[in-house]
């Protein structure tokens, strides 16, 4: 930017004073076309993005007890158990729901975990080879 402020005031300098005016307006223009084409998109956080793609399907909801998946909210019909939608963290000791973001339980302070079609699987396949 300093250069091309350098080279403006050299040129103008030079050139007669009849053309001044004519030069100035084109300098003027070309300098506010160049820099507003010059700002660049800011770059895309990979992370974000890949944490995005990994949200579960929030019509799916599943039971803390059983992991049974269903489309239905309310409570499981097997356990008498409040279902927690897919994609939502809770707390695997008390089974209540906490919100979207890892942490710890407020009212047994564990460690929250994230309800997941995957989890859900290996849970209901656990079950399955020891029955």
């Amino acid at each position: 930017m300093l250069i091309m402020l350098l080279t403006v005031a050299i040129l103008l300098s030079l050139v007669k004073r009849h053309y001044m005016k004519k030069i100035v307006l084109l300098l003027a223009i070309l300098l506010v076309g160049l820099n507003g084409f010059s700002q660049e998109k800011a770059p895309v956080d990979s992370a974000k993005t890949e944490k995005h793609k990994q949200v579960q399907n929030h019509a799916a909801w599943a039971c803390p007890a059983c992991y049974k998946i269903t489309k239905e909210g309310g409570t499981c019909p097997d356990d008498k158990t409040a279902k927690i939608q897919l994609g939502t963290y809770y707390c695997q000791h008390c089974v209540k729901a906490t919100g979207d973001k890892p942490g710890t339980c407020p009212t047994c302070k564990g460690a929250t975990t994230q309800m997941t079609r995957k989890l859900c699987k290996e849970h209901t396949s656990n079950v399955k080879k020891t029955a």
